[in-house]
């Protein structure tokens, strides 16, 4: 979950309102349930991480079936010190070789930016 009007005001409703984004995972999406269940689960868990008593005035906007949105994470995953090198000169990165965030995009890219690095100092060595 993320709240994008943390960003820019402009990404949220008229009159000051907080956009709050969430995504589901595990089950397709919320599969087999209409939008209006699965935004019924979803705040009734956000209510036990901000109160119900916050979260009973939020309002679903909209709803985005978007499958195979995230890469798979369910257990056991190994999400730590795997090399980004694949092969001679190919290394890969993205949030399927870290965790399913956006910093586990960024830290994946940083680490394969550290590999090819390294590798580069050892050839001309």
């Amino acid at each position: 979950m993320c709240f994008p009007t943390n960003v820019s005001a402009s990404y949220g409703p008229a009159g000051g309102s907080a956009l709050v984004s969430v995504s589901v995972v595990g089950d397709g999406g919320g599969a087999g349930r209409s939008d209006e269940e699965l935004a019924a689960e979803v705040l009734r868990e956000l209510g036990g991480w901000f109160g119900p008593e916050e979260v009973s005035s939020w309002k679903l906007l909209r709803t985005y079936r978007i499958g195979f949105a995230q890469p798979d994470q369910s257990p056991p995953t190994e999400l730590t010190d795997k090399d980004p090198r694949v092969g001679d000169g190919i290394y890969i990165c993205g949030d399927h070789w870290s965790s399913a965030t956006f910093d586990g995009a960024l830290v994946s890219g940083r680490r394969a930016a550290e590999a090819l690095i390294r590798d580069m100092i050892a050839a001309r060595s």
